[in-house]
């Protein structure tokens, strides 16, 4: 059958219509001066001759009343947050530390990260307080240049990698959340999905239900442990320390690092600070604060040349805390089940050695609230069944790639060491890490 609804036309089944003959009523939610009833089952369906609405049966629950509990106020988490609440949702945000003074280190974000901030309206303020690395040296064992390359033919098609602060991003983002439900000191003890809820038992004792749980928890995440229990993880077996230099010191707008035999050392400038990442397999007493850290240090990463030197030379003293950074990364098989989904590094964490995990949590969370926008409290599963279809290939892919660029910076053989460096001479950035170069020019 076939009727019409002011200027829409709109099919119904015939084998679904039973016209009742009695006199035309108005019914329900049927609206106009004229209209017919019908049943279907048990469920009205209306239509009228003037009327602009078609009901049937009751409205499903609107996505503006759906509650969303967030888990993890970092890059990915915020983001989220930011997403959903631009789009009309009032997630609740909760953050295990006090507050963000101790946000991390540097970090690179890519275009496949940042162009979410042009939807949030935060690129230019973002892009205002960062470095563009234009450069991208690796040299060798000894402080000798094994490669040179210039990082123009991506930023010209797609964009700068744009180098910041951890804390200035997290402050960014931090920005956007005006309203939002935000708790720092809070963790939670619990999740318990019954039906459509998940009940969420805080640390405080208090519960409470969610149509939805993010864990965005981070690579060690509790709700990944609880929800889908223990996931791999990928070992390198290195670690490093990392603390922050004067970058008038140091060259501007380049990224260097140092491809050792048994040893790593990386410089990323930022308006703030050069940060150095000195690396190596955690053996001994490497890995150990206090008396004799920064001459352990100076003793491992002697003789890499000038810069390293400059870098060692401001290394902090004993007493002062230095953060030393285990190389891991894991990948849980599954993303979903039921009202709780993974996001960032929560559903698959990244080594540093690519420096897309940031921008891959970023744009897993535009994916996300992508999803969500469009659904409703009803059908919030198969929102994210479509979010792990559009992600999880694409994440690991560029997951795999950091691991490989980690097998090639992390070598323990001055043999092998010198292959390599032969080898990366005639090696494309593109070539570097295959999977990240194409994603750029893929949808999400």
């Amino acid at each position: 059958m076939i009727t019409a609804v002011g200027a829409l036309t709109i099919f119904i089944p015939s084998d679904l219509i039973t016209e009742d003959k009695s006199e035309p009523v108005d019914h329900g939610d049927c609206t106009g001066s004229f209209s017919r009833f019908f049943s279907h089952g048990n469920t009205p369906v209306c239509y009228s001759t003037q009327t602009h609405i078609l009901n049937h049966g009751p409205p499903s629950g609107r996505k503006s009343d759906m509650r969303i509990l967030i888990i993890g106020a970092g890059i990915g988490g915020m983001t989220l947050a930011a997403l959903l609440k631009q789009r009309g949702l009032q997630p609740t945000l909760i953050e295990r530390a006090a507050n963000f003074d101790h946000a991390g280190y540097m970090l690179g974000l890519w275009p496949l990260g940042y162009r979410v901030l042009h939807g949030l309206g935060l690129y230019d303020k973002f892009a205002a307080d960062c470095i563009e690395c234009k450069d991208y040296e690796v040299r060798d064992n000894h402080g000798e240049l094994v490669k040179h390359w210039s990082m123009a033919p991506i930023a010209d098609r797609f964009g700068p990698n744009l180098s910041c602060t951890r804390p200035q991003l997290v402050k960014l983002l931090h920005s956007a959340l005006d309203g939002v439900d935000l708790r720092f000191n809070t963790t939670f003890q619990s999740l318990s999905q019954t039906g459509d809820e998940v009940a969420v038992q805080f640390s405080d004792g208090k519960i409470e239900t969610f149509d939805l749980v993010v864990g965005a928890d981070g690579l060690h995440s509790k709700v990944r442990q609880q929800v889908f229990g223990e996931q791999p993880y990928y070992h390198t077996h290195w670690g490093g320390w990392v603390w922050w230099v004067d970058p008038a010191q140091l060259p501007q707008e380049t990224f260097i690092e140092h491809w050792g035999a048994g040893r790593f050392f990386g410089i990323y400038p930022t308006r703030d600070g050069a940060g150095v990442y000195a690396g190596a397999p955690v053996a001994g007493e490497f890995g150990e604060q206090g008396p004799g850290r920064r001459d352990r240090i100076r003793a491992q990463f002697g003789g890499m040349g000038e810069l390293t030197d400059t870098c060692l030379a401001a290394l902090p003293d004993d007493s002062e805390d230095l953060f030393f950074w285990k190389l891991s990364d894991v990948r849980s098989r599954e993303w979903a089940r039921g009202r709780v989904v993974l996001l960032g590094d929560a559903a698959a964490g990244f080594l540093p050695t690519a420096g897309i995990g940031a921008s891959m949590a970023m744009e897993s969370a535009a994916v996300l609230a992508d999803e969500l926008s469009r659904t409703n409290n009803e059908f919030v599963e198969h929102a994210l069944s479509l979010y792990v279809k559009r992600r999880q290939h694409r994440v690991e892919s560029a997951q795999n790639d950091s691991r490989h660029l980690a097998k090639m910076m992390f070598i323990k053989s001055a043999t092998v060491a010198h292959i390599r460096d032969v080898a990366t001479k005639f090696y494309s950035l593109e070539q570097l890490a295959s999977s990240i170069s194409k994603a750029f020019d893929e949808p999400i």
